[in-house]
């Protein structure tokens, strides 16, 4: 749960910095599980500033999903994709992608999916399914990074980019 607390008090962070509907989905990959949990952070109207309020915060959404437009479904990782694909390109984040400083301006061509594995990278056949989507592999470099530092990463680089900034 810290892991996802984590992530989820970072993506909020660029909430109101950033010029884009920001969503927080977890894919639950357990063969037993297989199921995705999707929260918009646009339904959360509190101040999210500590890991530790996060992790309530999140405890209480996933426990009162009808309050808020929280979406729970069981799907496969392929089924969840072919949902997304109709909005968003997808962007994996892999050490073996092109450097994420290489992006520009038109990277919001259409809606964007970042897709990140847990602390190593996606399976090979989940590797596999991800690029039958015309999936751009992105890196930050040979370091690794937690799933929370490289939500901060992206939404920096986003937030650099002139169309994304509401201070633009």
């Amino acid at each position: 749960m810290d892991v996802l607390a984590r992530c989820f008090l970072n993506l909020h962070r660029w909430k109101n910095k950033i010029n884009a509907n920001l969503s927080l989905i977890i894919f639950l990959s357990h063969p037993e599980e297989q199921s995705a949990i999707t929260i918009n952070h646009k339904e959360i109207s509190d101040d999210v500033r500590s890991e530790v309020y996060s992790t309530h915060l999140l405890l209480d959404i996933l426990s009162n999903d009808q309050e808020l437009e929280i979406k729970t479904e069981k799907t496969s990782f392929e089924d969840l994709l072919k949902s997304l694909a109709e909005n968003y390109r997808f962007y994996y984040l892999t050490p073996n992608g092109t450097r994420i400083n290489k992006l520009d301006n038109r990277i919001n061509e259409s809606g964007m999916c970042f897709v990140l594995g847990s602390q190593h990278d996606l399976t090979q056949n989940q590797e596999n399914i991800l690029y039958d989507f015309n999936t751009i592999p992105l890196s930050l470099g040979k370091q690794n990074y937690l799933a929370s530092h490289v939500i901060t990463i992206v939404c920096y680089k986003l937030y650099s980019l002139s169309n994304f900034s509401q201070d633009s």
